[in-house]
């Protein structure tokens, strides 16, 4: 492995995380209600996966795009480990997973960029709609940072795995 390619497994899950935690710092979308409303990304982190208990199933299944990231940049780095493992009974090297993140990573942004089609979204646990005003730059970082970890989890499996 050359000293590259040591770096780069770190920059591909860190460079995505920092621009995930810029996201929650800033406001992610208007909507009209009975005014105009702004949601915070951190907000929208910690009540976007309990959006269906109101009615909001649509919202829980954007939000679902969260966990399948992350759950896309533990394969990677599980994927990407040079080291191999023995079996300490048979004294074997154990098989490496099978690439999983690149399409797990690819999946999470492509729910994440599906919200931007939206025109409304559950303004109340009433049903009550609201039309989408404007997305936030909290939004456009938050799927900045699953898009840069799709380009660095496909990058580094088709040009650098398979050299």
């Amino acid at each position: 492995m050359s000293s590259k390619q040591k770096y780069l497994r770190p920059a591909i899950i860190t460079l995505p995380a920092l621009v995930f935690i810029a996201s929650l710092t800033q406001k992610a979308f208007s909507y009209q209600y009975v005014q105009v409303e702004t949601t915070d990304g951190l907000s929208l982190l910690l009540t976007g996966g309990i959006a269906w208990i109101g009615g909001g199933l649509f919202e829980s299944l954007i939000w679902i795009a969260n966990p399948i990231a992350l759950i896309a940049a533990i394969r990677f780095l599980k994927e990407s480990n040079p080291v191999v493992k023995i079996e300490p009974v048979l004294k074997t090297p154990l098989p490496k997973p099978k690439p999983n993140s690149y399409w797990l990573s690819a999946l999470a942004a492509m729910i994440a960029w599906s919200f931007s089609l939206w025109d409304e979204v559950l303004a109340a646990e009433s049903g009550t709609m609201g039309k989408i005003l404007s997305l936030e730059p909290g939004y456009w970082l938050w799927v900045s940072s699953f898009t840069l970890l799709t380009i660095g989890i496909n990058y580094y499996h088709f040009r650098i795995s398979n050299t």
